[in-house]
């Protein structure tokens, strides 16, 4: 639940494609059920009437988006500024959450997430402000989260109870007199994973040295180091200052009844309460009189090579977030100096042969942060990148950028803006929202995006973008060059720190203090173990089967031809967009050429063809497209692994009107990509072998499972061939010995794209109106023509499973631990009953064990229809202990015996899993998704009829399926290499991740 928030207002915001709902009449000035409208304007970016309140007795702010949307959201958020790494904000997120007045259970959210229609439920906390927003399609649901959540954030039992910080924050915990002292807790372990990523310390470090004055200078998530030093009495006063409706802003977005929603939250919370004097501010930082430096270290595994692993981090505070306009001209900036192909700072460091990828984001704190970092760098390189930089910028103001490369640049985020392309609009104005709620004078500004997108434009044509690079960093001294380290085992030194502290804290203690403390950790233990009463649990609201639907969400595409290459029609409104997606079947690529099906979706638009340089191909995409990008994937048709079918995928999106340019770029990718460029190819390769081991190092969890099923399923195979571990291997062995493999590696590249790219191996996918249809049809043919049209072999790919069972070794500060196995390979049969089963062992045995019980940040199932069946843990301080619970599994579902209503409330949540509101690109696409599988709408409503129907006695059916599943043995842990290497026992192979 946490999140940096670093996504720009613009970036997020879009226009409605819903037709606004009928004005309410409210009028500026009157009161309504305790709130005063300050104004109601109709905010043509939204299409809709945005009203904003503010309630006269507790002085809450409230925003109604009265947008004709199902897709009902709410969120209460509040300004929280931390001045300590202690967490505090962060650890409040989860701990309201566990039991307030009204509902007296452990965790209300737990219970909504088993069994509510909620379509959107969590809360997040950023540097600044923490939020909790709900959303639901259904209007009984979603006044039953609105009183939930009102009722956590302002009465929490966390003043009374303090085991919930124990749990959600931090505790001592020691089983005996002779066991050692550790520290547990839920954000205690969050936060040791999330800082075992390397780019996490490296923006904790430079915003601690940027900001020593206010808030943006600690870690609101929390710094596990600190986090032991939270008291509980502090964790209260944090609350009672920060959770005061002053201190609130409420967000109500969708169709429903206005009048409603402002009595409920006027009677039931907010007129209990008194304006507050206490108004909470962030001092801007004063900025620096020189520049600064400094260098820290990052951890790294012992042995590790140092070589090119250095990060160098220039940062740059930059003006207001409430400065829309700088806010436009940084985020063109981040591209335009550094993001875009042909940079001008890419480019110059590529010829210097400083690091191997380059990229700036903007964080729209108060004061705007524009970072530029480079990966995998050297210590020595950090005068040489400063002097690059400064020259860099220097030409750019005197020269100016590059005229297409700017236009493509706002075109593309022009097009994103008008299209806000996502279900969960009500969660886009939320974010779009935070900056003019929290530090501007017009709430709505962060909602209107027409007047400084036009300034924008203006601006540009008259040197705004150098003025701006002159002003705020040429000749800006509040900025930091940062240099982050490896340092191998450094992170085993900080925890043999821990460990001696904690020692040193044991031997402080007297006998009976010891005896307190055993005492407190087997209270706490039996409380997590302990069950709500039933009596409790009733006061959580929720629906009854009676309130859901049996229909399913059932999306067909049309069978057509164009040229005689089969199409996929998915017919939608689309407001004249065309999204489009050609799918060429990757059996036409030898077994040895599988790596480089997934190599040639990295390279392709990246290199120069025969009519464009890359610089002038990435401008073109921009200017005439809405997004172009190509990957790899698979199906299994009827849901069986005997029957994969792989994929190499172009997605593409553009208006109407320039289809046939976008299907012209796409054929000129296609067809006359160069991949004999070596230089070029080159840049292209080490930069993506860096992002591959960025992502290696930053996402264990996804690696283990792909690796885990890798030993049992022919796609998982084909996933760790072409996204996992052992691609990641792949693409490092080529880089580093690239001037050695070059012609090898071109002369692959091409033979991919010839076998790939042809008439008779693809199928093409479309999501536009009938109408639009027409015109993309003549274009299409077009596009079809040019393509190769040879006959093609379609290979047979044998793959050999077996269980490796390999313990995965990082400087990571927590484990990601799974285990499973493909059910149907032990002669079961998919049922949709296995749907609940899954929810259960979700939401409630692992959740309970892993999570609550264990200290770790998440577990869960997954159980699908394909026969792939694993538990998985998440920045998990265990490693034995969570395979003990993954075993212990069957023995849970062999006495499970929910009552009827605890039967509904699995099968309420399960149901939310499989109804989502959706975007019409997303229906195209799940649309296309049932072609290739051979899903029909029969078999899906059998599915959710056995959804609905399931009982209690069905789910303990399923103990000895998981048992066989569990008995298996097959499992593959990423985590902290000591850790691993103390429990090498439990695996057949231990091997660091990275080389």
């Amino acid at each position: 639940m946490k999140n940096k928030f670093l996504t720009l207002t613009m970036a997020i915001v879009g226009l409605l494609l819903w037709s606004c709902s009928q004005t309410p009449n409210y009028k500026e000035g009157k009161v309504y059920n305790g709130f005063k409208l300050i104004e109601n304007r109709f905010v043509k970016e939204v299409n809709a009437n945005c009203l904003f309140f503010q309630h006269e007795k507790s002085g809450a702010r409230l925003m109604k988006i009265a947008a004709d949307d199902a897709n009902k959201l709410f969120a209460v958020s509040f300004k929280t500024t931390p001045g300590h790494d202690y967490g505090t904000p962060h650890i409040l997120e989860h701990s309201v959450l566990n039991g307030s007045e009204n509902f007296p259970v452990k965790s209300p959210f737990d219970l909504l997430m088993k069994g509510s229609l909620k379509t959107f439920l969590n809360a997040m906390t950023g540097s600044d402000f923490t939020t909790y927003p709900v959303a639901s399609m259904n209007q009984k649901d979603y006044f039953n989260l609105m009183h939930v959540y009102m009722d956590a954030v302002f009465k929490p039992l966390l003043h009374s109870d303090p085991k919930i910080l124990k749990q959600e924050g931090w505790h001592y915990e020691l089983d005996s007199l002779e066991g050692d002292i550790v520290y547990k807790g839920v954000v205690y372990n969050e936060m040791k994973g999330a800082f075992s990523s390397p780019e996490r310390q490296l923006n904790y470090h430079s915003y601690k040295m940027l900001f020593p004055n206010n808030t943006y200078g600690v870690s609101s998530g929390g710094h596990p180091q600190a986090i032991p030093q939270l008291t509980y009495e502090y964790f209260k006063e944090f609350h009672k200052r920060y959770y005061h409706p002053s201190n609130s802003f409420v967000l109500l977005y969708g169709n429903a009844d206005l009048e409603k929603e402002l009595s409920f939250l006027d009677k039931e919370y907010f007129s209990g309460y008194e304006v507050s004097d206490k108004k909470v501010e962030i001092p801007l930082q004063t900025a620096f009189e020189t520049r600064k430096s400094a260098e820290k270290a990052y951890s790294i595994p012992i042995g590790s090579d140092t070589e090119n692993q250095t990060f160098l981090n220039y940062t740059f505070v930059a003006g207001r977030n409430t400065d829309q306009d700088l806010v436009m001209a940084l985020d063109v900036l981040s591209d335009a100096l550094v993001n875009h192909q042909s940079s001008p700072l890419r480019l110059a460091l590529q010829e210097a042969n400083i690091g191997k990828d380059v990229y700036a984001w903007v964080d729209d704190s108060k004061q705007n942060v524009f970072s530029i970092t480079v990966k995998n760098a050297n210590p020595e390189d950090k005068e040489e990148f400063e002097q690059i930089l400064f020259e860099t910028m220097n030409d750019a103001v005197k020269t100016g950028f590059d005229k297409e490369t700017i236009e493509g640049i706002v075109n593309r985020k022009e097009f994103r803006l008008r299209e806000g392309n996502t279900p969960q609009k009500g969660m886009m104005y939320l974010f779009s929202l935070k900056n003019s709620i929290l530090f501007g004078d017009d709430p709505y500004s962060g909602l209107e995006f027409e007047k400084p997108l036009a300034q924008l434009k203006t601006g540009i044509e008259n040197g705004m973008l150098e003025n701006t690079l002159q002003k705020y960093f040429i000749d800006n001294p509040h900025a930091l060059l940062m240099v982050l380290k490896p340092q191998p085992g450094l992170e085993n030194e900080i925890a043999e720190k821990t460990k001696e502290k904690l020692a040193k804290y044991k031997a402080s203690l007297s006998k009976e203090e010891l005896q307190k403390l055993i005492d407190e950790t087997q209270e706490l233990k039996a409380h997590q173990k302990k069950e709500d009463s039933p009596e409790a649990v009733a006061t959580v609201p929720m629906l009854s089967l009676s309130d859901i639907s049996h229909d399913v969400q059932w999306y067909e595409p049309l069978e057509k031809k164009a040229a005689d290459i089969p199409v996929l029609h998915f017919s939608d409104f689309t407001n004249n967009i065309a999204y489009n997606r050609l799918f060429f079947d990757m059996y036409a690529l030898p077994k040895e050429l599988i790596p480089y099906g997934n190599l040639l979706a990295e390279v392709m638009g990246q290199m120069n063809t025969e009519n464009y340089n890359f610089g002038e191909l990435d401008n073109a995409l921009n200017i005439h497209t809405g997004g172009f990008s190509t990957y790899v994937t698979s199906y299994l048709e009827n849901y069986s692994d005997d029957n994969l079918m792989p994929q190499f995928v172009i997605t593409a999106k553009s208006t109407i009107a320039k289809t046939d340019k976008l299907l012209e770029l796409t054929s000129e990718i296609l067809n006359n990509s160069k991949f004999n460029d070596p230089e070029r190819l080159k840049d292209v390769l080490v930069r993506h072998q860096s992002q591959v081991e960025s992502s290696v190092k930053n996402n264990g969890v996804s690696y283990a499972i792909t690796r885990l099923n890798s030993y049992y399923t022919n796609r998982g195979v084909f996933s760790e061939l072409t996204g996992g571990l052992n691609y990641y291997n792949f693409v490092t062995e080529l880089t580093r010995n690239f001037d050695s493999k070059k012609e090898e590696i071109i002369k692959n590249l091409q033979t991919t794209a010839d076998l790939l790219f042809n008439r008779k191996n693809l199928t093409a996918g479309i999501t536009c109106s009938d109408e639009n249809y027409t015109q993309f049809q003549e274009g299409f043919t077009g596009f079809a023509e040019q393509l190769p049209d040879e006959d093609i072999t379609k290979n047979q790919w044998v793959f050999d499973l077996g269980a490796k069972n390999e313990g995965l070794m990082s400087s990571s500060m927590v484990q990601y631990v799974t285990k499973g196995y493909d059910f149907k390979k032990l002669g079961y049969e998919w049922d949709g009953k296995m749907r609940v089963l899954n929810q259960i062992l979700s939401r409630d045995y692992l959740q309970n064990k892993i999570r609550v019980m264990g200290g770790a940040y998440g577990g869960w199932a997954r159980i699908s229809p394909t026969g792939v069946t694993y538990f998985a843990s998440y920045r998990d301080p265990n490693l034995t202990e969570t395979i003990e619970n993954y075993n212990a599994a069957p023995e849970f579902l062999k006495t499970f015996d929910a009552d009827e209503k605890e039967m509904t409330r699995f099968i309420i949540g399960t149901i939310s899993n499989m109804d989502r509101p959706t975007t019409a690109s997303q229906r195209g696409a799940m649309a296309f998704n049932n072609y290739f599988t051979k899903q029909t709408k029969t078999k899906m409503e059998e599915e959710r009829n056995a959804v609905l129907s399931t009982t209690s006695e069905d789910i303990q059916n399923y103990a000895g399926i998981i048992e066989d599943v569990m008995n298996q043995d097959i499992l593959c842990a990423y985590g902290n290499d000591q850790k691993i290497e103390t429990n090498k026992e439990i695996f057949k192979e231990i091997k660091p991740v990275t080389r």
